[in-house]
Order: structure tokens, then C-alpha cells, then sequence
């Protein structure tokens, strides 16, 4: 496939979502959120009831086309508190980190015509799901920016949380990642490193642009 591939990895709240949503519109790409995919494993391993004992004969007997339909049609429902608590906890086993990298790799291949390439965003897509990407971003922001960041999210949904919770929730999501046995979060290999702590929004969409203009100037004719 002569298509682009792009990866934007980093720690949660860093703002890679919307950065690759953006970039994905812009320059026609397909956009892969990798972590839902986890989230929908965690939906249905929590709506089947399932014990983690079934784990391999669960895996086993999903179908890879209803389980990407059920991801697609529940993506909102994705987000409840008892399923992001339940997805950091399955994303930690590699029988469930294969089968989803293995959905996520055929994807890439598979991808339709009419797109230009694909953006694949979470946090370990340029050094386990896409390694041989075209370009490869970590994108990152301090502890505080990013804590103030998602506080400002939750404040428009309306959420009762408080700035210390979400600071402390980050901080322990961080631990998490990046102590994670396989694929853990960190900086793939060869990875342009952009810290947009002290950028807004517009500016690191353009500094990102910028270098995409440089590392492959044939997207220039693309938007």
C-alpha cells in the first residue's frame, strides 16, 4: 500500500485526539482511535459477565467483524467510568493486546481507496502496532497543563470532578502506562517529539502540519 501512515502516541490528556482528529480531516486520512478498541473489549468482556478464566476461549469465539461493529455503534458508551477502569485493567494482558493489534494491523492493510493514508493515535501504535510507519509524532505536555486541560473538558460535560482528582487520576494513569509489561507507553523508535505544554491548540496543529509538509512533501498536494 503506497498510502501514508502516521502515528501520534502519548499520555493521556496530551491532546493527540483532537490533534489527529484535525489532521485526519484535513489531509483525508482514516482515523484510528487504537485505545477504543480496548474500551470494546472491556464493554463486552463486562456485558457478557465474562471471568477471567474464559479469558482465551472468550477471544477465541469473538468475531472480528461484529466486534468492530459493536465498536463503531457503541463508541460513546465506550467512555463510562466502570469501562475505562476495566479496559487499563485488560489492556495489561498480551493475549488481548495481540488480538487487538492483530485487528488494528489488518485494518492498516485493508484500508479503502478513498483515503490518502491513515493516523493512528494512542500509545503504542509507532513502536508495536505501526513500527514501520512514514512518520511517527510523541506527543506530550506537563503533568499540570494536561491535568488543567482535561479539567476544562469535564467542566463542559458537565461532570462533578474536581482538579485534584483529575490530577491524581493522570498521574496514576501515567504510572500505569509506562510500567505496563507489554507495549508499555513510551517514545517509539525515530519519533519527531513534540511538547506542546506551553502551545494552544492552532499552534501545535501547525507545527505538526509543518513537519508532515517536510517529512512528505506529496501530502502538500493533498489539501
Amino acid at each position: 500500500m503506497n498510502r501514508k501512515v502516521i502515528t501520534i502516541d502519548g499520555p493521556a490528556a496530551s491532546g493527540k485526539g483532537s490533534l489527529s482528529k484535525k489532521i485526519s480531516k484535513e489531509f483525508n486520512f482514516y482515523y484510528m482511535e487504537t485505545g477504543i478498541y480496548y474500551r470494546g473489549f472491556a464493554g463486552l468482556f463486562y456485558q457478557n459477565q465474562v471471568n477471567i478464566l474464559d479469558l482465551l476461549s472468550f477471544i477465541s469465539n469473538l468475531n472480528i467483524a461484529d466486534f468492530k461493529e459493536y465498536v463503531r455503534h457503541n463508541n460513546k458508551k465506550l467512555y463510562s467510568t466502570k469501562v475505562t477502569k476495566l479496559a487499563s485493567k485488560l489492556a495489561k494482558n498480551i493475549e488481548i493486546r495481540r488480538f487487538i493489534v492483530k485487528i488494528q494491523q489488518g485494518m492498516i492493510i485493508s484500508l479503502e481507496k478513498k483515503f490518502n493514508g491513515i493516523i493512528l493515535e494512542g500509545r503504542d501504535c509507532g513502536s508495536v502496532v505501526a513500527p514501520e510507519a512514514d512518520l511517527k509524532f510523541y506527543l506530550t505536555a506537563s503533568l499540570k497543563v494536561r491535568a488543567e486541560r482535561r479539567l476544562k473538558q469535564f467542566v463542559k460535560e458537565k461532570k462533578d470532578i474536581s482538579y485534584d482528582q483529575v490530577f491524581n487520576d493522570l498521574r496514576e494513569r501515567d504510572v500505569q502506562d509506562k510500567n505496563r509489561e507489554h507495549s508499555p507507553l513510551q517514545k517509539p523508535k525515530g519519533a519527531v517529539v513534540i511538547d506542546n505544554t506551553n502551545y494552544n491548540f492552532e499552534e501545535t496543529i501547525n507545527i505538526v502540519k509543518n513537519i508532515i509538509f517536510s517529512k512528505i512533501p506529496t501530502l502538500k498536494n493533498k489539501i
